[in-house]
């Protein structure tokens, strides 16, 4: 696999959420963990533009939050008493560290993962992007 270096122009953040050992009540109250993603977003300092989910059978959840920022999604497992958040934000002034501790504690976790990747493009790549029409389609390769 190619070695990926880090942009040189972070347009966003985006955090990876692990919490194990919760609270298996908070991952099947589904208008909690609603409530709770719409906290999480208001201390992000993102606005909420729309949110889809769907419930699984026999147990666990998924929705996404849109955001005029990027996006805030959440996957339970109650049967693992496990949850995976991400967290996209192109507000470079999102405390992410501040939103993993927020849902660890609401969701009761014993433990919490956090890995922060920052987004974003080579500075090489701006100008001749830049000098490109608006409303015209370009291939990728």
């Amino acid at each position: 696999m190619e070695n990926i270096s880090p942009p040189n122009l972070v347009l966003g953040r985006h955090a990876l959420i692990d919490l194990s050992g919760c609270n298996p009540d908070t991952l099947t109250d589904y208008a909690y963990i609603r409530k709770t993603l719409t906290q999480a977003a208001r201390l992000a300092k993102v606005t909420v533009v729309g949110m889809v989910d769907r419930h699984f059978k026999p147990q666990g959840y998924t929705a996404i939050l849109v955001l005029e920022e990027s996006h805030l999604s959440i996957h339970t497992w109650p049967e693992y008493n496990y949850v995976s958040l991400d967290l996209y934000s192109c507000n470079l002034e999102t405390d992410f560290q501040a939103v993993q501790a927020f849902l660890a504690k609401r969701f009761q976790a014993d433990r919490s993962e956090f890995t922060l990747l920052e987004r974003g493009c080579s500075r090489a790549t701006i100008a001749p992007m830049a000098s490109m029409p608006s409303g015209i389609a370009y291939p990728l390769s």
